[in-house]
Formats: C-alpha cells, sequence, structure tokens
C-alpha cells in the first residue's frame, strides 16, 4: 500500500502536532497575503520557507549541558515540547499532561505557561513535570460566566490534582515562580533552564 512504510510516522502524536502547526501556519498566511487582486505568492513563499527553516532548526531541540538542564529560558510550541520531550514510554504520559493544562490554557487565553521539572531535562526517565500558568485578569469573570475550561482549570487548582500545576495572580507572581523554579536543589543551588510554551 502506497505510504504504508509511513504508518507509524503518522500514528506519532507528535506528528499530528507537526501537522496541526503547519496548517495553522498556512491559515494565517493566507489571511495575511490574501491581496484584493489575488494572493502575494512571492511574500508569501518568503515566509513559508522562513517558518520552515525555524522548524528544522528546532527539530533537533535545545542544547543540554553537561548536568542534563536547557539554557536559561526557551520560549516553544507546544509541537516543539512534544518533539523535544516526548521521546519516549515515560515522557509521553507526562506529555499528555502537558497537552491538557496547554488546551486549558489556551481555552481561557492564559497570560503564560511555564514548564519545569525533570521533564525539561534531558533525563531519560524524567519522574515530574510541573507548570505554572499565569491567569488571564477575567479568570473569575469565566468563572462566573460558566466557562467549563476555566471551571475545570479552577478544579485542579483548588483540589491540587494533579499537585504539579500551580497559578500566578499576575506578572510579578509569574516571575516570583519563575525564580523558585530555576534554581535546581543541588548543594550548590545552579540555575536551570525552563521551557515557556507560547500560547
Amino acid at each position: 500500500m502506497p505510504g504504508s512504510k509511513y504508518k507509524d510516522l503518522r500514528d506519532d502524536a507528535r506528528f499530528a502536532d507537526l501537522q496541526a502547526d503547519f496548517g495553522e501556519a498556512a491559515e494565517d498566511l493566507f489571511r495575511k497575503f490574501l491581496m484584493p487582486d489575488g494572493l502575494d505568492s512571492m511574500a508569501a513563499i518568503n515566509e513559508v520557507l522562513g517558518r520552515f527553516k525555524a522548524v528544522i532548526r528546532s527539530a533537533s531541540g535545545p542544547a543540554f549541558d553537561d548536568d542534563g538542564f536547557i539554557p536559561p529560558i526557551q520560549v516553544c510550541s507546544a509541537a516543539e515540547v512534544a518533539r523535544w520531550f516526548g521521546f519516549s514510554g515515560q515522557r509521553e504520559k507526562l506529555l499528555a499532561r502537558v497537552r491538557k493544562w496547554i488546551s486549558l490554557a489556551k481555552a481561557v487565553k492564559a497570560g503564560r505557561l511555564l514548564l519545569d521539572g525533570s521533564f525539561v531535562t534531558a533525563k531519560d526517565e524524567p519522574g515530574d513535570v510541573d507548570a505554572v500558568l499565569l491567569l488571564p485578569d477575567d479568570f473569575r469573570d469565566q468563572l462566573r460566566a460558566g466557562n467549563p475550561a476555566a471551571a475545570e482549570l479552577h478544579e485542579i487548582l483548588r483540589t491540587r490534582d494533579p499537585k504539579e500545576l500551580f497559578a500566578a495572580e499576575d506578572e510579578e507572581d509569574w516571575w516570583g515562580w519563575f525564580g523558585f523554579f530555576s534554581r535546581t536543589r543541588q548543594a550548590n543551588g545552579r540555575f536551570k533552564g525552563l521551557i515557556e510554551v507560547a500560547l
């Protein structure tokens, strides 16, 4: 059957994420470059090539240091999180949790999402993934209005289940969490990198 040798690739959730990224990019490009007299094809092609090069550059993921940590802060897409950190069975389990948090964050229009824990290190079998979500200013209004995503997120934060997701009320609070998570528990308390997911 044509294309059967790529079945495993097509079944990989990371491949689906990559397809979704390119699908969103294509829609953006058509909206951006659609002129009254047609599509500005040269500008669209140049933009596509630029985005494709960025994906290729990101494919190998961040450079880990000798201790298995990433540089101070990496901003990346949900698809990059999957490509960079979802490369084992244990990591796939943690990635499912991260995907849920990203989905909720987007649904409530959260300001920022930070990822930490051994999930964002070079460990083959990470034990955890921590996250800090900067709540939108209107989060309480969304709760009162019955937004299901806001209600689900509120329940997670209220019950601490899972306990790895934390909420920041404002930017100052978010940077406080950033400072807390950017230090290791090692005796020297060295700095380590974190991931910020572009929402």
